[in-house]
């Protein structure tokens, strides 16, 4: 299984025989923008997914989600019925960064490159989430200090949205060491406790009112991926 959307829509072209500045011109898409498809830095909308799996004549679930079979014709009518081949416009794609959040003693953002794409379902994102799929994205944890709730190589899904980043919670925040995940805490005195779960490892820090304007609110965690 080819795990990266960019790298199935360079699978499927060349499977068909077609260069990049062939499909390029068919999708009617500048040959720098087909470039970013295929190199991950851009995503295609799911209006062009399904011309690119149309005009590959791949399977548009296997296109989405990686899973299943790459040739449509492969594809049996049980398998079409349980994929999202039918309904492409049903799913969002969230960017994942290359990025990885410290839910230990913070970490240095080194690059911000996105390097693949997951698929959500629309209807879930909007209605479970109340989220924007623009203002979404998705970054690993590393770290102990948020155990159990949250386990280093976790998938942390953040919502950027300005109007969700209040109240406790659990955030991505940018402060004095680095990108960190932490559980934050409003005080009635007007401060905030920064402080992680697993209070074995963990401290907890009252920021003052000086030390707050170091403190960067990046987008609250909404939704956690882990290995069982």
């Amino acid at each position: 299984m080819l795990k990266k959307l960019n790298k199935r829509i360079i699978f499927a072209r060349n499977s068909k025989g077609f260069k990049q500045n062939e499909l390029a011109k068919i999708l009617k898409v500048s040959l720098p923008t087909m470039n970013h498809y295929e190199s991950g830095k851009r995503a295609p909308n799911s209006e062009l997914l399904s011309k690119i799996a149309t005009v590959l004549e791949c399977d548009p679930g296997w296109l989405l989600t990686g899973e299943g079979e790459a040739d449509k014709s492969n594809a049996t009518s049980r398998e079409a019925l349980s994929s999202p081949s039918g309904s492409l416009n049903d799913f969002v794609l969230v960017p994942r960064y290359n990025i990885e959040a410290s839910a230990g003693g913070g970490s240095i953002i080194h690059s911000e490159q996105v390097v693949d794409h997951l698929a959500f379902k629309a209807d879930w994102v909007s209605k479970e989430l109340g989220a924007n799929p623009k203002n979404l994205l998705l970054i690993h944890s590393i770290g102990d200090s948020m155990e159990p709730t949250l386990r280093s190589g976790d998938l942390l899904l953040v919502d950027r949205n300005k109007a969700k980043i209040k109240g406790d919670g659990i955030y991505l925040i940018n402060f004095e060491e680095g990108l960190m995940v932490k559980r934050l805490e409003w005080m009635m005195d007007g401060t905030v406790v920064i402080r992680g779960d697993n209070t074995s490892v963990s401290r907890e820090q009252k920021l003052t009112a000086m030390e707050m304007e170091k403190l960067h609110l990046l987008g609250r965690v909404v939704w956690v991926g882990s290995k069982i």
